[in-house]
């Protein structure tokens, strides 16, 4: 059974489980509660024995609680072992309209029922029929607590600010394996979650801009690199590793290298039409740097990584389109070097 199998029966299974709980919390517990209530109008229950019968929780209510969280389990850890490569933007989306749906049945029809039956039997003490009755069931209750959270982390991750890591090294020096940077997702306009629709317009990428955004030939993932090229910029390279935008030639000193005497890697601050950054290259790879000769069509920019000669970028998958954008990368807030290692602060600053 491969990793695929296994998260598609999961996702089956859960999928299943919670569409056969909810069949259960909004339309058949209403059932069952409304003839409990008029048993015991007509006598045939005392109100000991309402109350037991409330809180009677049929077997394959538990057997669908087992299966839920399960199965949550088992995707939760696929995740965190790193062999489901989920879009979290799409899982928090689903996960707060669930809550919210779930919560909104319950004010609009499944409550109200319940109050009016709780007004018919006895409330005094904290398990009479009427307390029970005016409880909410397993599944509200989770729904209610947890809507207010997941929406105000989907508000803010999706219109103010977003945490993410640095995987690899194709942005040094500039950014460095370990990096926890805040991305502003506001900066390139308000945008709708997981379709990336602008709605509002507050700014548009600027060159030298460091970008998140998604990876085109694979959008579940999310990139990172320094806009180049906007749309319409005429952008070409060259195995020297010279850079033109526009046929002007963007200027670069080499500020060190590595070793001093027969180097093998170089460091430049370059300078793209003002905005001025260090990249990094490698000696002796000019016979496979590749080497691009392009216009960048309307509503898309040509990104490149810092680390020239170690970057899988517009040269070699083509341009971003504006609905790829994620937002502008404005600081490193933490450190932490991969294993087990303490974070540290001493890289905190603004991304330049």
């Amino acid at each position: 059974m491969t990793m695929l199998d296994l998260f598609n029966i999961l996702v089956a299974v859960l999928a299943f489980s919670l569409l056969a709980w909810s069949v259960e919390t909004f339309a058949l517990l209403p059932r069952r509660q409304a003839a409990l209530v008029a048993a015991f109008r007509e006598g045939r229950l005392d109100e000991s024995g309402l109350a037991t019968a409330l809180k009677a929780t049929p077997f394959y209510v538990e057997q669908m609680r087992w299966a839920t969280g399960l199965s949550l389990a088992g995707l939760l850890g696929l995740a965190i072992l790193g062999r489901l490569d989920l879009d979290f933007s799409l899982v928090l989306v689903v996960a707060t309209l669930l809550c919210g749906l779930g919560w909104g049945l319950d004010l609009l029809l499944t409550r109200r029922r319940r109050v009016r039956l709780a007004a018919d039997v006895p409330s005094a003490g904290d398990n009479a029929p009427a307390a029970v009755l005016k409880a909410e069931p397993v599944l509200v209750e989770y729904a209610h607590s947890f809507f207010p959270v997941l929406a105000v982390v989907l508000v803010l991750r999706s219109f103010l600010l977003e945490p993410f890591t640095i995987p690899s090294g194709s942005m040094l020096p500039t950014l460095e394996v370990g990096d926890y940077i805040l991305v502003n997702k506001y900066a390139y306009g308000l945008r709708l979650p997981v379709a990336g629709i602008e709605f509002m317009s507050v700014g548009k990428p600027k060159r030298g801009d460091v970008m998140v955004f998604r990876y085109p030939p694979k959008p579940t993932m999310n990139f990172i690199k320094r806009v180049i090229g906007l749309p319409g910029d005429h952008i070409r390279t060259t195995d020297s590793g010279d850079l033109y935008v526009n046929d002007r030639l963007m200027p670069r000193k080499l500020v060190s290298q590595v070793p001093d005497i027969d180097p093998w890697e170089q460091y430049f601050e370059e300078d793209l039409t003002g905005v001025k950054h260090t990249t990094r290259q490698e000696v002796g790879t000019e016979s496979r740097r590749k080497i691009v000769d392009l216009v960048v069509p309307q509503g898309e920019y040509f990104m490149m990584g810092d680390n020239r000669d170690n970057s899988n970028d517009s040269r070699y998958w083509g341009t971003v389109p504006d609905r790829m954008i994620v937002g502008k990368a404005i600081y490193v807030w933490v450190h932490k070097e991969p294993g087990i290692h303490a974070p540290t602060f001493s890289r905190n600053g603004a991304v330049k």
